[in-house]
């Protein structure tokens, strides 16, 4: 038998015939004792079918933290793309940042190295000039640091700047060198050579 939506919510050990729970889905700001919101934690969790029926009773999906974060982060985060569909689709804020870095959900799908919702976040339009507010470092130094090739290469390909330097004035090439990924520092100089020759 299929499940309903009431025995898949019971799975989360909700008592939906409790005034405590009527109470949560209702309250315009349902924040815990870190002030994250009910949907955060479904975000988290991957969990679209009670995220869906949270969003239908009234509660807002969009509802920052004391730092800024958002579900639509955690669902970047955790790489659940169908909970990121939801969120954009129904008006979560893009690009926000999580202070105090300007860490936004495309900052963390790279960091994670979430394929899928990166370029899924940047065919919606996400910044991809995004920095770490304190290091300088933008996404391509990210997959530069972890030798991430498929990351590189789906950055590249969508326009980021590969002269990009962080605060310390080094460049995502200088980041593959550093962190002895050779063979990526030698794509990197490439690009940066071709860009250098050909601007885009």
């Amino acid at each position: 038998m299929t499940p309903s939506v009431m025995t898949d919510l019971q799975a989360y050990n909700f008592n939906l015939n409790t005034t405590d729970f009527v109470r949560q889905i209702n309250n315009p700001t349902p924040f815990n004792l870190v002030r994250q919101s009910f949907m955060h934690d479904l975000a988290r969790e991957g969990d679209l079918l009670s995220a869906e029926v949270i969003f239908d009773a009234g509660n807002g999906l969009d509802l920052p933290d004391e730092i800024g974060r958002r579900p639509l982060h955690e669902a970047a985060f955790y790489g659940h793309l169908d909970l990121v569909r939801f969120f954009l689709e129904n008006g979560a804020v893009l690009d926000a940042p999580i202070h105090p870095f300007g860490h936004t959900a495309l900052y963390l799908a790279v960091q994670q190295s979430r394929y899928e919702v990166v370029r899924y976040l940047i065919q919606r339009g996400a910044k991809l000039s995004v920095e770490d507010k304190l290091l300088g470092a933008g996404l391509l130094h990210i997959a530069a640091a972890k030798g991430d090739v498929l990351m590189a290469g789906i950055l590249i390909s969508a326009g980021i700047n590969v002269f990009h330097e962080d605060k310390k004035g080094m460049t995502a090439r200088d980041t593959a060198a550093r962190h002895r990924h050779g063979h990526l520092a030698k794509t990197l100089l490439k690009v940066m050579e071709h860009h250098a020759k050909y601007p885009v």
